[in-house]
């Protein structure tokens, strides 16, 4: 896991700008949830980041957003909420690869898939893969 020695997310505008992040993509990519109780806690902010690259095989990424891997979230999320941007897209020949995002960020669930059939897409996927690279 990477650690860029940043605070926890409650306590910046960054960690602020995350949590709205993720308020969005869960509203807009069929997240959501149940209804939650004052008494049940919060799970951990972690994404699972699942790669699928055709013939070339997958693998899954685990992130954990509340310290380590903090950057890497926000710029998945913002990737994410960006491509909700009206533009104009062409088709293209996407190769079979997929990645899928799950998890929880302040408390409200993450979902989402992202492919390689426009390239608005592979901008997207592009962005999504740079955020978790080496």
């Amino acid at each position: 896991m990477r650690s860029w020695g940043v605070p926890p997310l409650g306590r910046s505008s960054a960690g602020a700008a995350l949590l709205s992040a993720a308020a969005l993509l869960a509203a807009g990519c069929g997240g959501g949830g149940g209804e939650r109780t004052d008494t049940a806690p919060d799970p951990p902010d972690r994404l699972q980041v699942s790669f699928a690259a055709g013939d070339a095989g997958a693998f899954r990424v685990s992130l954990d957003c509340d310290v380590a891997d903090r950057e890497a979230c926000a710029e998945v999320l913002d990737a994410l909420a960006d491509a909700r941007d009206g533009e104009r897209c062409a088709p293209i020949e996407d190769g079979g690869r997929r990645i899928s995002i799950s998890g929880t960020i302040g408390g409200r669930r993450v979902v989402a898939d992202v492919r390689r059939r426009t390239d608005c897409e592979a901008r997207l996927y592009d962005r999504v893969s740079a955020a978790i690279g080496p």
